[in-house]
């Protein structure tokens, strides 16, 4: 994470500007949520932010992405397949 991207939150924590406020809102989050956002520092992004997919990644439901996008009035993600569902590998003749 940018250094100048972050608060000291204690001794061993850091935490993303904005993020440690209420309503949270991270610094690094660029455009309108319920519209289009993205973070603009994806690849440096936070530990936090990598352990958290999204509702869909693998086909599999994130009970967190889904509270986060309930908060701010979105309805919830729905996977595009389940797992079980994946389409099967074509036939090699």
């Amino acid at each position: 994470m940018p250094p100048e991207m972050t608060v000291q939150i204690n001794q061993r924590m850091v935490a993303m500007r904005g993020s440690e406020r209420t309503p949270a809102r991270c610094c690094a989050l660029v455009g309108e949520v319920g519209t289009q956002v993205q973070c603009s520092i994806y690849e440096q992004r936070a530990q936090v932010c990598r352990d958290i997919m999204y509702t869909g990644y693998n086909g599999l439901r994130e009970e967190k992405c889904d509270k986060a996008r309930i908060a701010h009035g979105m309805p919830p993600l729905e996977p595009d397949f389940e797992p079980e569902q994946t389409p099967p590998l074509p036939k090699i003749a």
